[in-house]
């Protein structure tokens, strides 16, 4: 009798101990979120960022009915968000492949790749004899007897690194041998163009891509040889410095907020800005599209907020504030691929320069070009003005690479690509015969 009711007194215990241990569990693995106390010229979109979450769901936790409307004092409760899921390169082994042609022997492929024969046989599995035929395709292992002339992985650069958010990255592949390459850089096919032994290649970022280091893909065909690599290299993607600001938009254009209205419109544009020319216009810095003194009224990258509302978008491009009718110049020689009345964006000028970048212009009174039409640097393309969605007369100035927003101004102090060095000579500077402005 007293050992059963020593049973049960146990089941008992235990089972309150494994129901504590439960509880405890699930308390230690929910915290409280955190509660914030706004201060004067928060935003919820600031606010949000700071703690890696989003305004919906902030908004959501504390039952707010008018997103544009808080108080300085106000607590809200901060809800927890997952990871953004900013990838981790996972190191990937280079790889060669070399297709055996008519005629060549273990002993002569050694030597070019800096191997023995030895190692050849044992990672290709090639047997006492190592036999070889033409086609065969063999794995070419790390070098293990390094020599001037050893054959070798071609040399990438990246410029700039790390790259900022919202900037232009340049990727350049230099060999001796002639190259056909492909690859990809955040979720972009990259477009390598060939001058004077190098292979390039340009890629956007853009301006909300979380900070991290991101995979770059190569996959190279040495056409001589018929060697196939496949390299990877990181591209460190660093915070860029943006802002926010609250758009007034005015009565009488208050429907051009309307999706409806701005997706069409967006649609045709990007359309536009997704071919990609095969020459390159440009040559050099880029120039501004203004003359004289120049007031900055709207930074590219800056947070987007609409009457009152909490940020929904980011500036594509760089505002310039001036007086109706000044006269628009084309910063760089290029294509005029659209010269038209928009809705949103008002008269409208895109120019082409080759390779996937455009420059677009956007709110003017007058357009003076027509599609086809080459422009050079310094040309009028129209005059400023206040049409479309415009709170008054300005120039936005936007430039895309490969479709994807880019400031602008990079393109005015870093050259793509930078000019090839002459033996003991500086590399020369260009100058923009359009003034830089403030």
């Amino acid at each position: 009798m007293k050992i059963g009711y020593v049973l049960r007194l146990a089941l008992v215990v235990q089972a309150l101990l494994v129901d504590w241990s439960v509880r405890a569990a699930a308390h230690e693995s929910t915290p409280e979120p955190p509660v914030y106390v706004v201060k004067s010229g928060d935003t919820l979109f600031g606010i949000a960022q700071s703690f890696g979450t989003t305004v919906e769901a902030i908004v959501a936790a504390n039952n707010i009915t008018n997103a544009s409307l808080i108080q300085v004092g106000q607590k809200l409760v901060i809800p927890t968000a997952e990871p953004t899921g900013v990838p981790s390169p996972v190191p990937r082994p280079e790889t060669w492949v070399h297709p055996v042609q008519s005629g060549e022997m273990l002993p002569s492929l050694a030597f070019r790749y800096g191997t023995s024969v030895w190692v050849l046989r044992e990672v290709n599995k090639l047997g006492r004899y190592g036999l070889l035929w033409p086609g065969q395709e063999l794995t070419i292992p790390p070098p293990t007897a390094a020599h001037r002339g050893m054959r070798g992985f071609p040399e990438v650069t990246i410029h700039p690194a790390p790259v900022l958010q919202g900037q232009t990255v340049l990727i350049e592949v230099q060999s001796g041998d002639d190259l056909t390459l492909d690859g990809s850089f955040l979720g972009q096919d990259l477009r390598f163009k060939e001058e004077e032994g190098r292979y390039l290649a340009l890629s956007g970022v853009d301006a909300l891509t979380a900070q991290g280091g991101y995979p770059l893909a190569l996959r190279v065909t040495d056409l001589g040889s018929g060697d196939r690599m496949t390299l990877q290299e990181t591209i460190t993607v660093a915070k860029g410095s943006f802002t926010t600001y609250n758009v007034v938009v005015p009565a009488d254009r208050q429907w051009l907020l309307d999706p409806q209205v701005s997706e069409a419109e967006r649609k045709k544009v990007n359309a536009v800005f997704a071919g990609v020319s095969e020459s390159r216009q440009w040559e050099g810095l880029f120039g501004l599209p203004l003359a004289g003194e120049l007031r900055i009224t709207a930074p590219f990258g800056q947070r987007r907020s609409y009457g009152g509302g909490p940020p929904t978008s980011y500036h594509a491009g760089q505002d310039y504030g001036v007086d109706d009718g000044t006269p628009v110049l084309a910063p760089i020689t290029g294509t005029v691929v659209l010269a038209e009345p928009l809705q949103v964006r008002g008269n409208a000028v895109i120019l082409d320069h080759g390779w996937g970048v455009f420059t677009g212009y956007w709110h003017l009174s007058r357009i003076d070009v027509v599609p086809g039409q080459v422009v050079g640097w310094g040309d009028v393309i129209g005059l400023t003005g206040n049409t479309g969605l415009s709170t008054g007369p300005h120039l936005h100035w936007e430039m895309r690479v490969l479709d994807v927003p880019v400031d602008p101004l990079q393109w005015t102090r870093q050259q793509f690509p930078a000019p090839l060095p002459t033996p003991g000579l500086p590399t020369p500077l260009r100058e923009s015969p359009i003034p830089d402005g403030g």
